[in-house]
Order: C-alpha cells, then structure tokens, then sequence
C-alpha cells in the first residue's frame, strides 16, 4: 500500500467514526426513545403510573385522583455540540382530565441552576383518543445543557396514555414541521 491509500482510507475511517459519532451529520440527534414496552431507561415511577400493554406494546398509565402529579420520565445526557433547540414528542390518549397536561423538560446547564419548561399540551383536553403531541423548546442563547430530565405533569385528576416518547436536540430549522 503506498502513502496515498493509506491517508485516504484513513480519512475514510475519520469521516465514517465522525457520522457514527454524530459529528458532521445533518439533522436532528436522537436524544432517547421511550416506547414504555418495559422499564428500561424509565426513572421510578409514581404509584399512580404504570406500564401496561397497548395496541403495538406496552403504553404508561398514569390514573389519579390526586389534583397534581408530576411523573418523572427520564433523565439523559445533554447533546453533542451546538444546538438551539430540543424537541419532544409523543402520543397521548386522554380520559376525563379535569384540567390541563403538560411536557416538562428539566435542562441542567453545565454551569448555574436548572430551568423549567413546561410546555401545556392544548389538543389534549377532557377525553381525546391518540393524538400526536410535539413540544419544542428554544434553548437560551449559550446554554449547554449537560443533563436533561423529562417528566410529565398534570393539574388535575383523570387518567392518560402516553406512548412513543422521542427527544431529540438540533437546529430549530430541523423541527419545522412537527415530530
């Protein structure tokens, strides 16, 4: 092998670890999936939330009485390099929600306090079959977070379903259009 192939299967070995790591890719990173088939990478859950089979694998559960709750979901490292937003979606059944529903995203700066986004889920009201919910979350200029923690909250008593829980982190020109 001469010098020249050497540096280009060099430079190919680079640039194939680089878009495995995700350096230099376009798009969005996936952050976490959570399809609630069983409780890997879940955080322990309240006693009033559950998992439970649904149509296509298991489904979280979360039916109270109590006027709020707060279910704390997942927690995940921050993302890789600089990004201005990160996006959650889902999907949310509802069955006589008193009030209102919310996605919470807990960003944990590398330096300073934590903040709270907590983002109203508006097509989610009283009772509503499976609906695709999406929530995106400016991050303030400079901010690095270097862990994330998703919850969902609720202010009122009644029972939901969520399912198919993805975070990602990117531009906010990766997320227009939705999930």
């Amino acid at each position: 092998m001469n010098s020249m192939t050497v540096r280009r299967c060099c430079l190919a070995a680079a640039v194939l670890l680089g878009l495995l790591a995700g350096c230099g890719g376009k798009g969005p990173q996936t952050l976490a999936t959570l399809t609630f088939d069983d409780a890997a990478g879940l955080l322990e859950l309240d006693p009033d939330a559950v998992l439970e089979n649904g149509a296509d694998g298991g489904v979280l559960l979360v039916d109270t009485a109590r006027e709020r709750i707060q279910v704390n979901l997942c927690e995940l490292e921050g993302p890789r390099g600089d990004v201005e937003a990160i996006a959650l979606g889902a999907r949310v059944r509802s069955e006589l929600i008193r009030r209102n529903l919310y996605l919470d995203l807990w960003i944990f700066p590398r330096e300073g306090e934590p903040r709270l986004a907590r983002t109203a889920l508006r097509e989610i009201r009283r009772t509503v079959p499976w609906t695709d919910v999406a929530v995106l979350v400016p991050l303030k200029a400079g901010e690095r977070p270097a862990k994330l923690r998703v919850a969902v909250y609720a202010d009122g008593a009644g029972r939901f379903w969520l399912d198919d829980l993805i975070v990602r982190a990117g531009r906010s020109a990766d997320f227009d259009g939705g999930r």
